[in-house]
C-alpha cells in the first residue's frame, strides 16, 4: 500500500451519537493524503477507547470519535499529511481526489468537543 486518502466529516444529524457503519455525512472538515503508517494515530485512539473502528479493510476504513480527540490533531496540521500528494502513472484519479490537503477551519469552528465525527480512510494502493 502506497498511501491513504483520509477525510474527516461531520454527521448529517449533528453528531449526537457515535457514527454507524453506514454514516450519513455532513460537511467535510478535512482531507489529506498520508503514507502507509498514516492511520497509526487513529488506531492508537481506538486502542485507548477514544475512537471506535466502524469499518475495516481500506475500502474504506472508518472510525468515529468526538471532536475533542480529532480537531486538535487537524488544527496542528493533519497527522502525517503528505506535503505533496503522490499518484502513480497507472493510477485512475476520480473527481473526488482533491490532490492537496484541505482544512475547512470555518466548519471546524462550528464543532463542539462532544460532537461525534466520521473519519474515513481509503487505501490508495
Amino acid at each position: 500500500m502506497m498511501s491513504w486518502s483520509i477525510s474527516v466529516y461531520r454527521q448529517e444529524d449533528g453528531g449526537r451519537n457515535a457514527a454507524s457503519t453506514q454514516p450519513r455525512y455532513g460537511e467535510r472538515l478535512a482531507v489529506w493524503q498520508a503514507p502507509a503508517s498514516g492511520l497509526r494515530w487513529l488506531d492508537e485512539l481506538a486502542k485507548a477507547g477514544s475512537a471506535i473502528v466502524i469499518a475495516e479493510g481500506g475500502y474504506p476504513t472508518r472510525y468515529t470519535a468526538t471532536g475533542k480527540y480529532i480537531l486538535p490533531n487537524l488544527l496542528k496540521g493533519p497527522p502525517q499529511a503528505n506535503t505533496v500528494w503522490v499518484c502513480g502513472p497507472e493510477d485512475v484519479i476520480g473527481d473526488g481526489w482533491a490532490g492537496k490537503t484541505i482544512i475547512n477551519h470555518a466548519e471546524m469552528e462550528k464543532c463542539a468537543p462532544e460532537e461525534w465525527l466520521v473519519i474515513e480512510a481509503w487505501d490508495e494502493s
